[in-house]
Parts: structure tokens; C-alpha cells; sequence
């Protein structure tokens, strides 16, 4: 009986092997690829956000189509594309009051070697108060 029951495992570390690697070792490789996508997708919506509050708060008047193109010139200068990117802009009206910009960027849940599949999207906030004494 025992040599039955050796000769029944034999071939089955083949078979870990594989599956192990399929369902350990891949996973982790696409995640490790995938982050630094992420890393720099957060952090370009981040500077934009920023970018654009700061440029609608030194104007005269708030515009939010400059604060959007803004947005859109930054985002692109850290390679994203702007079908990836959308910008909203909620301005204040009276001197003291906030001006609030969000800029919305898909994230690629896989991102291997170009093939992209999946996605969710982060949203980066950032607000300027408008002057207390600036001219109308």
C-alpha cells in the first residue's frame, strides 16, 4: 500500500507550481506594475487642482474656464490625456468666500505594458479664499 499511494503523488508539485504562480505570483506583479500609474495619476491631479485654485484666485474676476484650461495644461504636462481628466470649478462670489476646484482623473485599475484594463477615478479638492480686500 505504500508504494500505491506514492506513485498517486507523483505530478502533483507540477501542478502547484503552475497554479502558484498563477494565482500568487502574477497578481502581485500586475499590482506592483499598476502603482506607480497610480502614484502619478494622484499626484498630477493634485498639482492641478492646486495650479488652478491658486490661477482663479489672482484674477480679477474668477473665471472657471481659465481655471479649467489651467487644470487641463497641467494635467497634460504630466502625461494625461484629456479624455482622462475632467475639472470643476465652484467659485466664489464675494470677497472672503472660497473658490473650489476639483479635477477628477480616471485610474487604470491594471496598467501593464500599455494594455490598461479597467479603471476608477480620484478626485483632488482644493480650495483659495477669495482676498478680504481685493478690488471689485
Amino acid at each position: 500500500m505504500t508504494r500505491d499511494a506514492s506513485v498517486r503523488e507523483r505530478g502533483f508539485a507540477a501542478i502547484e507550481w503552475v497554479a502558484s504562480i498563477a494565482l500568487l505570483l502574477l497578481p502581485v506583479v500586475v499590482l506592483v506594475a499598476t502603482l506607480p500609474t497610480w502614484a502619478e495619476r494622484k499626484h498630477a491631479a493634485t498639482v492641478a487642482a492646486r495650479e488652478a485654485a491658486s490661477a482663479a484666485v489672482l484674477q480679477a474676476t474668477v473665471d472657471p474656464a481659465t481655471a479649467r484650461a489651467v487644470a487641463r495644461e497641467v494635467a497634460g504636462n504630466y502625461g494625461i490625456p484629456p479624455a482622462d481628466i475632467a475639472v470643476a470649478v465652484r467659485p466664489g462670489a464675494a470677497r472672503g468666500a472660497y473658490v473650489t476646484v476639483d479635477v477628477r482623473v480616471r485610474m487604470p485599475a491594471i496598467d501593464v505594458a500599455g494594455i490598461a484594463v479597467g479603471a476608477w477615478h480620484y478626485t483632488a479638492t482644493q480650495h483659495r479664499r477669495l482676498d478680504d480686500y481685493r478690488s471689485r
